[in-house]
């Protein structure tokens, strides 16, 4: 089986992947982009993608949601990620005055910025596409120190100064495993739905309701304009339960009748 993830080696996306998909047999391909992860899982029944979708510090990202939106493919799993962010370079000791430069992307220091302003607010900050390339550039220069999580640290042999750096402790990542079919029901199900309705005054009340009527939670609500029709607006919900159960096919029967247009973008198990 291959597993398709954002990389390079080493990513965060990288080390969900490895704790989501444990047999040895398995196969972990890394790729530049979300948009190629989809490319590559839309090819085969046997091929499954791992995608960073939204963080508790920095919200939804963007390009996962947009995917979703442009791929006929479904939602096999969630998986809630602890992030741990460490304060790294290819030096054993930390000497603060030579702190000059710091390599991460640009979501890491988002979410280690309040550390970074305390510890060095002078050091220039590189940007860099994950941060694996962050580790990569740190090996091969020692002057510059870089932010990775500890699988990158021990692949590419750096040292940890500080770890845990991230500004709130309870720092985490959703990742999603995507494939080409909805899968047999599991434990903590959820569902998740597009929904495209007209954009008009109590359109949002009308769609909520169905969900106290059948005492069904939903766990998170996302909207935008459609990417596709400027008089409809897109919302995107994730809620409990299995797409087969009764109350959730009244619901979906129910949401379909007051849309212009609903897709069952997956039902799948929460892992934790």
């Amino acid at each position: 089986m291959k597993i398709f993830y954002l990389g390079p080696e080493g990513t965060n996306s990288d080390l969900a992947a490895r704790n989501i998909f444990k047999c040895d047999d398995n196969q972990f391909m890394p790729l530049p982009s979300i948009e190629d992860i989809f490319e590559k899982v839309a090819m085969s029944h046997s091929y499954y993608g791992v995608i960073p979708f939204e963080n508790s510090y920095q919200g939804v990202i963007n390009s996962s949601l947009n995917c979703l939106i442009d791929y006929d493919l479904k939602i096999l799993k969630e998986f809630n990620f602890s992030v741990s962010h460490h304060f790294c370079s290819n030096n054993s000791v930390l000497d603060p005055m030579k702190v000059t430069k710091i390599a991460s992307h640009p979501q890491v220091f988002g979410q280690c910025n309040n550390w970074i302003r305390e510890n060095f607010p002078k050091a220039e900050k590189i940007v860099t596409t994950s941060t694996a390339e962050a580790a990569l550039q740190s090996v091969a220069d020692k002057n510059l120190y870089c932010i990775a999580n500890i699988h990158a640290i021990e692949l590419f042999k750096l040292h940890s100064h500080h770890a845990n750096i991230q500004d709130s402790a309870d720092n985490k990542t959703r990742f999603l495993v995507i494939g080409k079919a909805i899968e047999e029901k599991g434990h903590n199900n959820k569902t998740s739905v597009m929904i495209n309705i007209i954009d008009q005054p109590g359109s949002l009340m009308k769609i909520l309701q169905p969900f106290t009527d059948l005492n069904i939670n939903m766990t998170r609500i996302e909207t935008r304009p459609s990417r596709n029709n400027m008089y409809l607006h897109t919302f995107f919900i994730d809620f409990e339960g299995y797409y087969e159960d009764e109350a959730i096919v009244k619901l979906i029967q129910e949401l379909e009748s007051m849309s212009e247009e609903l897709r069952i973008i997956g039902s799948y198990q929460s892992l934790n």
